[in-house]
């Protein structure tokens, strides 16, 4: 059968399009050998080529793309920065490292913060200066990493022109504020709140004013690109300050003060009654921010320490104050005296019944409530204490002729009379007797002052302070701190003399008990005796008084005096040797030795004046001859 036999095709149609140069491109045949979609047969030529190439290049760069992926797998892309610090194909822990140097050495040195002409020295301590560099190296990694079209975008992106990521450093918000406040208080205006004020019974407005001052967001901003930058300097510009509190919000402050004012209070207890005039009330008057619904506002109210100050000694009448327990001793022993409670005005209670001041009404009334005040030390608290016998005491002797020295021994002795030492605690003469002066009722009296005898306010001091020392001695407490007299003075036990002076030497010990210890006090014209009260700690006291040594005799100074014949040498001061002496107390407890002291003394030579007569006898003047009368 000839080819083609049965189809109704000659053998030229039945040859394949590839081997038929003039054959149509558009048959069936010609299609399957391209491949083509039957859905592109309707596209034109151009369009299917543009659409295979296309194809061919989105295949292409998928493929650089998972190539790309494969080969920084694990680091950060190349082209990443986070600020100047170039991340590029490392790992997130290196990228972190390198973002953390660069910071360090940035932050190294301070820079200078510049206002209105004026520079400050800041450094990153001050400031609080840090880097997350992990969360930034975690950033630089994501790069190129999201969905596919955005990652192969952002790849790019790295590749052709770089990617930055700013570098953010963090600061302490309050340290940046303290320098803030710092800056301020050299170059600031600050703004003025609108005020009130209260002087008596008049009420008058301050208004607001604007200031000028550096803003904490900008100086932290500065602060920041400064560590970043290669200049190291932050310029920062004053900005207007607003008040926090203007005329409106301080309006209600300004009416409710008007009301408080605006007349008299009765104030009643019982079957009394006083008047507070408007005046007064003025005084009690204060304001204060306050946080309202939409920001700070100013409010006016009763200052119950003002109240106090102003009611209690008006009242005190009604009221008696607390007492508390003391002690009492005699011959040896001591009892407890009672603690007293009192009564007072209770201020508080008083403050909040004085809203009636802001209602307005025209009956201003209140009562005044009494609360009840516990001794500072109760009679319990006193029974704690351990003060239940007398462990040492001693008594010295002056002149009853002296009167204003005798009044301050006296005055002194009632100062310290009943004094508290606490376990542990070192007493202070100075501390605790304070600065003798006339208002506590000390006089003038004779006291050594640089090795003389003068008038000094308080003289009479060391009599006490003497008698304290020796009754510490016996007691075998530890004796901190003592300074002898400049000069000896006999009427004392010999190197066992303490002075004091206030602003000067001290006299000191310590309750080294684990009980408290009393001082009590007493005297009579001519001597005074001081106790040392507690529970006694098994101390038992010898000592040993050493020779005089290094003894220098006074210096003599004489005085001409024409009232006295020549020859006639009379004393006017008597001086006093100077000599050296040392006191050895040894304290021991059970047998055992507890503590050893030496109170070495040293006194100075003191002048001796001498008067010495320069007078003459006058030479006897001859009479003249007799004449004899013719």
């Amino acid at each position: 059968m000839p080819s083609g036999f049965g189809t109704g095709m000659t053998e030229e149609e039945q040859t394949p399009a590839h081997h038929t140069r003039g054959g149509r491109h558009g048959s069936a045949d010609t299609r399957r050998a391209l491949h083509v979609p039957g859905w592109m047969a309707s596209w034109p030529r151009g369009v299917r080529i543009g659409f295979v190439i296309t194809a061919v290049l989105l295949v292409i760069i998928g493929g650089v793309a998972v190539a790309d992926l494969a080969i920084t797998r694990g680091r950060v892309h190349a082209g990443v920065q986070v600020g100047p610090v170039d991340v590029g194909g490392l790992t997130r822990t290196d990228a972190a490292g390198a973002i953390a140097a660069t910071v360090a050495e940035r932050s190294a040195t301070p820079v200078s913060l510049a206002v209105e002409g004026e520079r400050w020295d800041v450094s990153a301590e001050s400031v609080g200066l840090s880097v997350d560099a992990t969360g930034l190296a975690e950033l630089a990694y994501g790069v190129g990493r999201g969905g596919f079209g955005e990652a192969v975008i952002e790849r790019a992106r790295a590749v052709l022109g770089g990617v930055t990521i700013p570098l953010e450093l963090d600061c302490d918000e309050e340290a940046v504020r303290q320098l803030v406040e710092r800056i301020n208080a050299a170059v600031a205006e600050p703004p003025q709140d609108a005020a009130i004020v209260v002087d008596g019974a008049s009420v008058t407005r301050v208004p607001p004013a604007d200031g000028r001052g550096v803003d904490v967001d900008d100086a932290q901003r500065a602060v920041v690109d400064a560590f970043m930058s290669d200049e190291r300097i932050a310029e920062v510009q004053l900005v207007e300050l607003a008040p926090a509190i203007d005329e409106a919000r301080s309006e209600a402050a300004y009416e409710a003060a008007r009301r408080m004012v605006s007349a008299a209070l009765e104030l009643y207890y019982e079957d009394r009654t006083w008047r507070i005039e408007s005046s007064t009330i003025g005084g009690w008057i204060d304001f204060r921010s306050m946080e309202g619904t939409d920001g700070p506002v100013l409010e006016a109210y009763i200052a119950s320490d003002e109240v106090s100050a102003t009611i209690l000694p008006l009242v005190a009448e009604v009221g008696r104050p607390a007492k508390n327990a003391s002690f009492s001793t005699s011959a040896g022993t001591v009892t407890i005296v009672p603690a007293e409670d009192g009564l007072v005005a209770d201020a508080v209670d008083l403050t909040a019944k004085l809203e009636v001041l802001l209602t307005g009404d025209a009956e201003r009334r209140a009562e005044l409530t009494m609360r009840r005040v516990e001794a500072d030390l109760t009679t319990e608290e006193a029974g704690q204490l351990g003060i239940v016998e007398r462990i040492s005491t001693f008594t010295t002797e002056y002149s009853a002729s002296n009167k204003p020295r005798v009044n301050n021994i006296h005055t002194l002795a009632d100062a310290l009379d009943n004094t508290l030492v606490a376990p542990g605690e070192t007493f202070s003469f100075n501390g605790t007797v304070g600065e003798r002066t006339a208002a506590k009722g000390y006089e003038e009296a004779p006291a050594i002052v640089n090795g003389k005898l003068v008038p000094q306010l308080g003289g009479g001091i060391c009599q006490v302070n003497t008698t304290l020392f020796n009754a510490v001695f016996f007691s075998g407490l530890p004796v901190v701190e003592r300074r002898n007299h400049s000069q000896y003075i006999s009427h004392y036990p010999k190197g066992r003399d303490a002075t004091v002076s206030w602003g000067g030497p001290d006299f000191k010990f310590q309750n080294d008990t684990p009980d408290w210890i009393l001082i009590a006090t007493g005297y009579t014209n001519s001597s005074v005796t001081i106790s040392i009260y507690g529970t006694d700690p098994g101390y038992e006291v010898s000592y040993d008084t050493g020779p005089w040594t290094n003894l220098v005799d006074p210096p003599i100074r004489e005085v001409q005096d024409p009232t006295l014949p020549v020859g006639t040498r009379v004393i006017d001061e008597r001086g006093v040797s100077g000599r050296t002496i040392v006191v050895t107390r040894v304290v021991t407890k059970g047998g055992a030795e507890v503590r050893r002291d030496s109170f070495k003394s040293v006194y100075r030579p003191t002048e001796e004046v001498v008067r010495v007569g320069i007078m003459t006898a006058p030479v006897p003047t001859p009479s003249a001859p007799a004449t004899a009368t013719p």
